[in-house]
Formats: structure tokens, C-alpha cells, sequence
């Protein structure tokens, strides 16, 4: 006999919670620290919920892991796909290059800057930076690897350089100036009397960025 409809909605949105929740707790207090109980606490639910939907207290952390993963890679993957099925030929092709880089750069920054879900995943990603676990090959692999080849890639396109180490290098230092302002937070708001990146500053922050890269990408055009 299938279950209720109201039933399936409902143990989903105990899951749902519990992923939330879990977001929450191991990015503040880290995997060690964090405990079953706290994240049931903070999600509402019967603590015997944790091993019944996800096995467990490592389980769960691999389901923030990859729900992590899931909303970053949603504003990389469409330029992603683009770029790796792009010949990047003919006279507007380094034209091209630098609209997908500056895409790819918006993208980013609405997100990790801009979006309310940053300073959640943000916790997550710098503690596995930090100290990172056996979780750290699923957000590599995940995004980060495509992310940096994707802007390594564009990269040398624009700068007609074929060294693919170089390129992944100015990838690197380019995706920094996205970083730093998660990073240091605390020390941007202060300095600059922000609110905390409500849509102006980030229209602040992003128009900066495009414009260093843009420097950046006619500085290697003319090397």
C-alpha cells in the first residue's frame, strides 16, 4: 500500500530540516564538535531521525558536503558546459573568452558574496581548507577543479600562453578576489561601513573585480 502523499511530504521535510541544520552546526562548530544531538536540537526532530535517513553523524556530513556542493556548482556548471563545448576559433574568439570569464566571475561573486546561502557554505568549505577530511575530494571534484579549469582554460585563451600550470596559477590569484571577501568578511564590512553586502555593495565589489581582470586580461594580450 503506498504511503500518504501528506506522509512522503512530511518525512522529506524532516530530511530537509535535518540538512539544513546540520549546514548550520558543522560549519560553526566544526565535524569533531558537532554532535548528533545538537543538530537534531537545531532541526526539531527526533535525534533517531540522523542514522534512520543518513546513517548516521558521518553520513550526514557527507549529505552537507554534497548539498553544498549542489547550490555552487549551480552557478558554475551552465558556463562550464559552455566553455567545454566551445572551439574558441576564429578572429572574436579571445572576445568571446573574456564575456564567459566575466559571466563565469559575476556568477560567482552573486553567489559567494551576494547570496544569503554564502556565509552558511562558506563555514563549511574554509574549515575543510583548513583541516581537510576525506569529504574535501567530493567539493574538488564537486566545483572547484571544474571552476579552475574552466577560468584556466579561458585564460589561455585570451593570453595566447599555452602554459596550462601558468594558467591555473593567474586562475587562482583571479578567483582570490571573489575569496577575499568571504574570507575577511568581518574586516571588509568594517572598513569600508558596509551592511553586510546588501545588492549595491555587491554591485560595488563585482564592479571592481570585473575591472581588475579586464586589466588583467589586456595586460596578458599585449605581453
Amino acid at each position: 500500500m503506498p504511503k500518504p502523499k501528506n506522509l512522503d511530504e512530511s518525512l522529506q521535510g524532516t530530511k530537509e530540516r535535518l540538512l539544513e541544520a546540520a549546514t548550520d552546526v558543522f560549519g560553526r562548530y566544526g565535524y569533531d564538535a558537532a554532535t548528533t544531538r545538537m543538530i537534531a536540537k537545531e532541526a526539531k526532530v527526533n535525534i533517531a531521525a540522523i542514522p534512520y535517513y543518513f546513517n548516521g553523524k558521518e553520513g550526514l556530513y557527507f549529505a552537507v558536503i554534497d548539498h553544498v556542493v549542489d547550490l555552487i556548482s549551480q552557478q558554475v556548471r551552465p558556463i562550464t558546459l559552455m566553455v567545454s563545448g566551445c572551439s574558441f576559433s576564429g578572429p572574436n574568439a579571445k572576445e568571446k573568452a573574456i564575456a564567459l570569464l566575466e559571466k563565469l566571475l559575476t556568477g560567482l561573486i552573486g553567489f559567494m558574496v551576494g547570496s544569503p546561502e554564502a556565509q552558511r557554505v562558506a563555514r563549511i568549505i574554509l574549515r575543510e581548507q583548513l583541516d581537510p577530511s576525506a569529504a574535501y575530494d567530493r567539493i574538488f571534484a564537486g566545483f572547484m577543479a571544474t571552476a579552475l579549469n574552466t577560468l584556466s582554460t579561458l585564460i589561455q585563451v585570451i593570453s595566447d600562453d599555452n602554459s596550462e600550470r601558468t594558467a591555473k596559477i593567474r586562475a587562482m590569484t583571479i578567483f582570490g578576489q571573489i575569496l577575499i571577501f568571504r574570507v575577511a568578511r568581518e574586516t571588509v564590512v568594517r572598513g569600508l561601513h558596509m551592511k553586510g553586502y546588501n545588492l549595491i555593495e555587491t554591485g560595488e565589489i563585482q564592479k571592481v573585480i570585473i575591472e581588475q581582470t579586464r586589466s588583467i586580461m589586456t595586460a596578458l594580450q599585449h605581453k
